[in-house]
């Protein structure tokens, strides 16, 4: 698929030119006679007796240079994530199918004035909605603002909805409806013998880069560059396992990882599964036991199989898709 940008006395526009002859296509009839909210305006033309698309981009801006100029905060990424949504549902009602649009940079425009995106929608076009938008936000989460700790945590949910196979427009829908940019997260640690601890979360706010005061037994010791978070380069993060555990029986204690807050240790992170892995401890050993996770977990760069305890050494490195963290038993 070709394109490029051309400008007339008038106005300007994105070039597209389909591979096939799309003129009498429903989808292509439906664009051509109606305007579609959160779409760019469309007319076609022929050169060369081949059809070329015309999107009207007069007064916007490519999405790609514009937060290149400016990092997306959470305001512009939630309205941006609205609009894709909205373009999808009106699409519908013109027999748009989801794959028809294209999900890049590049070909997403910003109306400064207005504050919303505008779409390209390609009629006939075989995308893959679910893979496109996951791409989408992956190169999202590069430029996103990551002192703006509504944004980071609002693209990190999104990205982990998206990454889970089964989702559908209305969940995204619903994500951003139900965002509460403002909750925070209990970090407090309490002691072994209660039955349910809380959730030790893994976000900038709860990184430094000294060590914690360890009195127990076994550390997770974190490597933070390991963690995607541009603003922590170097450095350790410390967790005592035996203050955020919960006790199973006699000697026996659990630890839950994953990026639901349910979990003992949270990874806010979309590659990381909801309930990615269990940490056992038992009769002075430690187990990890990865629980069905997309990206898996590692023992010294092993993957390890599903839902089998595996028993695990002093000064191992565990790699929870890619989060590196050393076993510490003192």
């Amino acid at each position: 698929m070709k394109k490029y940008i051309y400008q007339d006395s008038r106005t300007a526009y994105l070039v597209i030119e389909p591979e096939a002859d799309i003129n009498n296509s429903l989808s292509m009839n439906m664009m051509k006679n109606n305007k579609i909210q959160c779409l760019l305006d469309m007319e076609y033309r022929y050169i060369d007796n081949n059809i070329a698309l015309y999107y009207k981009i007069q007064g916007l801006q490519c999405l790609k240079e514009y937060i290149g100029e400016y990092n997306l905060d959470y305001n512009m990424t939630r309205q941006l994530y609205l609009d894709i949504v909205q373009a999808v549902i009106n699409g519908e009602e013109f027999f748009l199918n989801e794959n028809s649009y294209v999900l890049d940079l590049e070909y997403i425009y910003w109306d400064k004035k207005s504050k919303r995106a505008k779409l390209c929608c390609v009629p006939e076009w075989h995308g893959d909605f679910q893979k496109d938008i996951k791409k989408l936000s992956e190169d999202i989460i590069i430029y996103i603002n990551h002192s703006d700790k509504a944004a980071e945590k609002f693209i990190y949910g999104i990205y982990g909805l998206i990454s889970d196979n089964g989702f559908i427009t209305s969940d995204i829908k619903s994500y951003i409806k139900e965002f509460k940019k403002d909750e925070t997260v209990n970090n407090k640690h309490s002691n072994c013998n209660t039955q349910k601890a809380p959730a030790k979360t893994i976000k900038p706010d709860t990184l430094n880069n000294g060590y914690n005061k360890i009195s127990r037994q076994y550390i997770l010791n974190i490597d933070k560059i390991s963690i995607p978070f541009s603003n922590y380069k170097k450095g350790k993060i410390n967790i005592c396992i035996s203050d955020i555990c919960s006790k199973v029986e006699e000697n026996s204690y659990k630890i839950s990882v994953g990026r639901n807050k349910k979990c003992n240790i949270v990874f806010p992170f979309g590659f990381i599964s909801r309930y990615h892995a269990l940490i056992h401890i038992s009769d002075g050993k430690i187990y990890i036991e990865d629980t069905d996770s997309v990206n898996g977990t590692y023992i010294n760069g092993q993957k390890i199989p599903a839902n089998v305890k595996t028993l695990c050494s002093n000064s191992d490195i565990i790699s929870f898709a890619g989060i590196n963290c050393c076993v510490i038993v003192k």
